[in-house]
């Protein structure tokens, strides 16, 4: 077992609430990997359970002489010996300024959402926020706020230096109420409807007969879930002439990565649908690319749909969503 493993391995053997406590001291990143791992682990015999659990105490009792000092008894210390505001700025010195800690929460906030309610809050505060959240969360956050303020944010962002209290407190109740709003916005809405489409997509039998009882109870929702079914999954059942006129649009690298890891089914399909010696190209060309991240094959999709929704806008392919019956 790996470290991750094992680190997952003990979590799980902490129970919800334990592992729970353990997760919320933890980045983004090292949350998804340990909740893949955990999702994943099975078949642990009783011995590598005893194995990595000895191996963690092992650990803990040579590096748990005398406890150290808590954040709390410290700052109760300070604060009688220095005074309360001298004594806030050693304790961030020496534990890293807290309000990193809560910014975190909203690493698994929708960008869309928080840009939505930090749009009319002072340039300076929007630059204070986007500063402490992880650059791939800002970035998404920045493209959601409007143009035109894009610039002064980021000089303020360069221009960052200490924050005095005064900002940490009104920082902490932004933050307080993306989480709140966060919490109660619903999204149940925009998820099943996208795993409707998700489920039609795959679906064997007549995907027209469904989508018909779909539009007789409710047609905008019926409109919704067409929307995003228009996936990479469909382009298995175009014709070959609609797949040769959109794929010799497409990069071919683009569209070389595009096919990295989808289904087999899929794969074959786009490929036999083109002539032989662009054919061979391609797959030659997937092998020379050899592995590939899974956020750009996606993003390869991606590119992939946004050419074929370019050309039936301009008349110049018509995708099905749909087979069209068949009969004898």
């Amino acid at each position: 077992m790996d470290n991750m493993e094992q680190a997952a391995m003990l979590l799980l053997s902490m129970g919800e609430e334990g592992a729970a406590k353990v997760l919320a001291h933890l980045d983004r990143s090292d949350v998804q990997r340990l909740s893949h791992k955990m999702a994943r682990l099975s078949h642990i015999s009783h011995e590598e359970a005893g194995n990595v659990l000895g191996r963690f105490f092992d650990a803990y009792r040579e590096q748990s002489g005398i406890a150290r000092a808590s954040r709390g008894y410290l700052q109760r210390t300070l604060d009688i010996a220095l005074g309360d505001r001298v004594a806030k700025g050693l304790i961030d010195n020496i534990y890293g300024d807290e309000i990193q800690t809560l910014v975190r929460r909203l690493e698994w906030v929708d960008p869309k959402l928080l840009a939505h309610e930090i749009t009319h809050e002072h340039s300076q505060l929007q630059a204070v926020l986007l500063g402490l959240l992880p650059a791939e969360n800002a970035s998404l956050v920045l493209q959601h706020l409007p143009g035109h303020c894009h610039d002064e944010v980021l000089l303020r962002i360069a221009a960052l230096g200490e924050l005095d209290r005064d900002v940490v407190e009104e920082l902490r109740q932004l933050v307080e109420r993306c989480v709140a709003i966060a919490m109660e916005k619903s999204h149940t809405q925009v998820a099943g409807v996208k795993q409707v489409a998700d489920i039609l997509n795959r679906y064997e039998g007549d995907r027209e007969q469904l989508m018909s009882v779909l539009r007789l109870h409710d047609q905008r929702l019926a409109s919704q879930v067409e929307d995003n079914m228009f996936d990479y999954i469909i382009l298995g059942r175009q014709k070959d002439d609609t797949l040769q006129k959109l794929l010799a649009e497409v990069d071919p690298e683009t569209l070389a990565i595009s096919l990295k890891g989808v289904d087999s089914s899929l794969k074959k399909a786009m490929l036999s649908a083109l002539p032989k010696r662009m054919s061979s190209a391609i797959e030659t060309r997937m092998e020379a690319i050899g592995a590939v991240a899974l956020s750009r094959a996606d993003q390869a999709r991606v590119e992939v749909m946004e050419k074929a929704k370019a050309m039936m806008e301009a008349k110049e392919l018509e995708l099905q969503l749909f087979e069209e019956p068949v009969v004898e």
